[in-house]
């Protein structure tokens, strides 16, 4: 007869090691997202993913939404990846591979490449093919078909063209400033319809909105004024933008060094280095500059 518990009920059957453990990695190592984005005029959604110390893009689409890989980054080698962007017709992903720069300018480089590292603009087809290199930049704005990005270099706005093989042209892989224009540029913006570019040019104590057409290679100022404008959000598919307006310095507070030149005085509140130094740390020096260190401490205020 078979055994019976308290209580005349059947005995409960015994569960069964399953055939396989699964591995840790199940539990431990799930992808992590980092950013997501959707493109604009169709159903797809591009993102980085962070797995097992490894970076790579994918991409997915309606209905189902499958996630499909578009790089093929492999190793565990702590290169970052950043600022994913989609076209808006889900055509082409952009993506910059490579660490931020710390204060120095030094990008880290974790795989001791004996080349160095740098941060490149990379791009994928989401129908399909390798990953390629764009162009080595930083914060790039991709035109609304993919064709091109733009980003900033030494104060001035480059284009380089989204596409596997060298441009002939100097603007088209980014040799040569597409926009150069007095100060420095920063921020550039696409139109929404692609014919229009907004950025910020700043110029020490003041900085304006800029419009640039494409169609006519022009420039047009919005609002100029003695404030500081920054921030330009297009809307209405290009006829307009709005933007943030603060304050500028106000009179004597203008620090920029002059030339020299008639009408290029330094401005009221300029101060030359050793004066900056003198202010920032004045527990240092006594009234005639002599140093207060004695026998490696400062003394008493």
């Amino acid at each position: 007869m078979g055994a019976r518990v308290r209580g005349g009920a059947p005995p409960r059957p015994v569960a069964t090691a399953p055939a396989a453990v699964p591995g840790y990695q199940q539990f431990l190592s799930p992808a992590s997202p980092l950013e997501v984005v959707a493109a604009r005029k169709v159903d797809r959604i591009a993102w980085v993913a962070f797995e097992e110390g490894k970076r790579n893009a994918y991409t997915a689409a309606a209905p189902g939404f499958t996630p499909v890989r578009l790089t093929n980054f492999m190793k565990d080698d702590g290169i970052d990846m950043s600022d994913v962007q989609v076209s808006d017709d889900g055509s082409t992903v952009v993506f910059v591979r490579g660490t931020g720069p710390n204060r120095e300018g030094w990008v880290a480089n974790p795989a001791a490449n004996p080349n160095g590292s740098e941060r490149a603009v990379w791009a994928a087809r989401t129908a399909g093919g390798p990953a390629f290199r764009v162009v080595e930049a930083a914060n790039p704005a991709l035109a609304p078909d993919g064709s091109s990005v733009l980003y900033t270099k030494d104060g001035q706005i480059y284009r380089a063209k989204v596409v596997q093989s060298k441009p002939t042209a100097e603007n088209d892989r980014g040799d040569k400033p597409f926009i150069k224009q007095w100060g420095t540029q920063s921020a550039p913006q696409w139109s929404p319809d692609g014919r229009k570019i907004a950025f910020v040019s700043t110029r020490t104590d003041h900085s304006f909105v800029v419009v640039y057409n494409m169609t006519t290679r022009t420039v047009k100022y919005m609002s100029p004024s003695v404030d500081f404008d920054t921030n330009p959000m297009w809307a209405d598919e290009g006829r307009s933008l709005v933007f943030v307006r603060r304050p500028g310095l106000p009179f004597a507070q203008q620090a920029q060094q002059g030339s020299g030149g008639v009408g290029l005085a330094n401005g009221p509140a300029f101060q030359h280095a050793a004066a900056r130094r003198a202010r920032r740390w004045p527990d240092l020096h006594g009234a005639a500059g002599a140093p207060l260190c004695r026998r490696g401490q400062l003394s008493p205020p």
